[in-house]
């Protein structure tokens, strides 16, 4: 195709690379008399109703990306399609831009923690710019982030990989026979076709893990392995995989990296403030980002998030001071009216168990590392706090029947087992949402949220079928907990996932 002549006026000059979707080429712009690079989409080439149908969407949905003007990302000068040896195909127009791309600096093993933070810092700043005009990448790796020699970081193809996809519609991003992406670098809701803002946050987590450590999170033999990885596997900490990578570089990726993209940062920048800080401190003082809040705004300070913080002391230390006094109300109380210990020695348990989570909150607090692996699994342990008072006094209860011989199994099976159930599925579907939840699943928690208010109703009045065993009040407090509980999760939820979906629209998002 050397010296061939796209639509009367680019005239190819060299090819720099080639892709999956076409080759880049310098070409010269014989109208305007300067030098330019073209992408030809050459996965499009071809003839027939569909090949026509494919290239005229991948123009009209290009001529949408070439809206974006940042000074991070290439800028977009013309677009059309030409005939050639091959048949017709569409090409791309942009500024040429004289500088490495990352695949080569990898290659050449010359990038050091402060590089890596100020590229991904810029990166996150054309994705941010990019994420609120309603547009995604969808294909952030190495090979699309070019360096200039000041470096400066230039962002390729914005939504080329969306365009370029013959089987997309606009209701479902990808159709069998075509992935939309780069398998190594692909999030695992991308993975099944429906990509979301984050994502683009997760890709550039396996770009700078790629950066800090030499090596992909994961390593596969071929895409499919690529792909299953991220679907199912944990990604190991960079600093397990490379030497001198410091605990706030760990934090960081590892949250750019989790499976569910609410539990990611909020938006792309609060990613760039995180790195920004990684690269203005000094390596033997990394900057503890985890601190940042999930859902923060960008305009949000240091000091409000130190505020967040201090206040969340503040409540756990409440927390446990509000156990410690019910713990010794109850102790003194002596609710089954034997002097036989088991009061005190409950009492001094629940102590036990609150000073040892206090404890365990300000080493979590402290080692951001922590709490990027416990992200996951955290999210069951307030429902379990919850619970733990209804199972002791129905572990308590039967354990008093069966130590007589003369236990009421009815009781138990019914008002025991029946409650039990209904209150523990409250608590683990509550627990288990996340902004991706559908709605089936928020329905059935609606239901047992209605079931188990009945179930109150009914501890109280007695005449309803769902009673909570004896004393009532201590179940009837924890399933109030429980409702609680459930709504301010499915509230906080449906937040984040609007959140993570900043203007997009519904057929041009790109």
């Amino acid at each position: 195709m050397e010296g061939e002549l796209l639509g009367a006026r680019y005239r190819l000059v060299r090819c720099l690379g080639v892709g999956g979707m076409g080759e880049a080429w310098e070409a010269r712009d014989e109208t305007l008399d300067r030098q330019v690079a073209v992408k030809v989409i050459s996965l499009l080439a071809g003839g027939g109703s569909r090949g026509d149908e494919a290239r005229a969407r991948f123009l009209r949905e290009a001529r949408i990306t070439a809206r974006l003007q940042h000074p991070y990302v290439v800028t977009v000068h013309d677009l059309g399609q030409s005939d050639t040896e091959s048949g017709t195909v569409p090409f791309l127009v942009m500024e040429l831009v004289r500088g490495e791309g990352l695949e080569a600096k990898l290659r050449q093993g010359s990038v050091n923690l402060a590089e890596a933070a100020q590229w991904g810092a810029q990166i996150c700043e054309a994705l941010g710019d990019a994420h609120a005009h309603g547009f995604m990448h969808r294909d952030i790796k190495p090979s699309n982030v070019l360096v200039t020699p000041d470096g400066t970081v230039k962002v390729l193809d914005f939504g080329v990989a969306r365009a370029a996809d013959p089987y997309a519609t606009a209701d479902r991003l990808t159709q069998t026979g075509f992935i939309v992406g780069t398998p190594p670098y692909m999030a695992p809701e991308q993975a099944r076709g429906y990509p979301e803002p984050s994502s683009d946050l997760y890709a550039l987590g396996c770009l700078l893990f790629e950066l800090v450590t030499g090596r992909l999170p994961f390593q596969a033999p071929d895409s499919v392995g690529y792909l299953t990885a991220h679907l199912s596997q944990q990604p190991p900490a960079p600093s397990s995989v490379a030497a001198n990578v410091p605990p706030a570089w760990d934090a960081l990726l590892l949250r750019l990296l989790r499976k569910d993209p609410a539990e990611r940062y909020g938006s792309a920048a609060d990613v760039a403030r995180a790195l920004r800080e990684l690269a203005d401190a000094p390596e033997h003082e990394p900057v503890v980002t985890e601190r940042l809040p999930e859902e923060s705004s960008s305009f949000e300070t240091r000091s409000t998030s130190k505020k967040a913080e201090a206040a969340g002391s503040w409540i756990a230390v409440a927390v446990w001071f509000l156990v410690v006094l019910v713990a010794a109300t109850v102790t003194t109380v002596n609710i089954d009216d034997v002097a036989d210990g088991r009061d005190v020695a409950s009492g001094a348990g629940a102590v036990a168990v609150a000073t040892g989570g206090l404890i365990v909150w300000f080493a979590l607090r402290a080692r951001p590392a922590w709490r990027a692996r416990l992200a996951s699994p955290i999210r069951f342990l307030l429902p379990t706090i919850v619970f733990s008072p209804y199972a002791v006094v129905f572990v308590t209860g039967l354990a008093d029947e069966a130590s007589t011989g003369r236990t009421d199994w009815d009781y138990w099976l019914t008002e025991g087992v029946v409650s039990t159930l209904i209150l523990g599925s409250l608590l683990v579907v509550a627990a288990s949402l996340t902004s991706r939840t559908g709605r089936g699943t928020r329905g059935i928690g609606y239901l047992l949220v209605g079931v188990n208010v009945g179930s109150v109703a009914g501890a109280v009045s007695g005449h309803l079928w769902v009673q909570y065993i004896t004393p009532h009040w201590v179940p009837s407090a924890v399933s109030v907990s429980a409702v609680a509980l459930y709504c301010t999760r499915e509230i906080t939820t449906r937040r984040a996932g609007s959140a993570a979906r900043p203007g997009r629209p519904a057929a041009n998002d790109l």
